[in-house]
């Protein structure tokens, strides 16, 4: 028998596309390659390049690369999530899809700023010579950006632990408990 992402164990209505623990698993790849790459990338890898390059500057032409690939990233996991989370919506508790959609819905503005905000970024590097121009306006316009990507990580901190209720809710209704 098979189930969605949401739908408890042996229920038969679910989209028949895929086990629920397929879908638990593509959940946790999506949100683990996406949110732990921006994590590592936010913890160790700038970090690590302002030491060794000795230059927040030189650093910031690195970001410019790196968030271009994290923004396309985000724009698919983002997509695929959706799909995931519609399969049995009607069935969630009405708290538990308000949080859902809350935090995806968040996660997308999130994403949308992002996507608009970097080509803004960009105006004050120039690659060649790695010059940054007007650095009080770029610095104006990256602290924007952290803003609006910290409120995403954040948003999917939160709906990585409501997923996790969802399916202990589900196990536990499954196991008769």
């Amino acid at each position: 028998m098979e189930t969605s992402i949401l739908s408890k164990p042996g229920d038969q209505r679910g989209s028949g596309r895929a086990s629920p623990l397929w879908k638990r698993y593509c959940y946790i790849l999506l949100m683990a390659a996406w949110m732990g790459g921006f994590t590592f990338y936010a913890l160790i890898v700038i970090p690590t390049a302002e030491r060794v390059l000795d230059s927040m500057r030189d650093t910031g032409f690195i970001t410019q690369q790196v968030t271009r690939w994290l923004n396309l990233i985000g724009a698919g996991v983002l997509v695929i999530l959706a799909w995931l989370l519609a399969a049995d919506w009607r069935r969630l508790s009405t708290r538990l899809r308000f949080g859902v959609a809350a935090t995806w819905n968040i996660m997308a503005v999130a994403q949308a700023a992002l996507f608009m905000i970097h080509p803004l970024i960009d105006r004050f590097l120039e690659a060649q010579g790695h010059k940054l121009h007007h650095y009080e306006q770029f610095s104006k316009m990256h602290t924007m950006y952290l803003v609006f990507a910290t409120i995403q990580w954040s948003a999917a901190l939160l709906q990585i632990w409501l997923m996790l209720m969802i399916w202990r809710q589900q196990d536990r209704e499954g196991s008769g408990q």
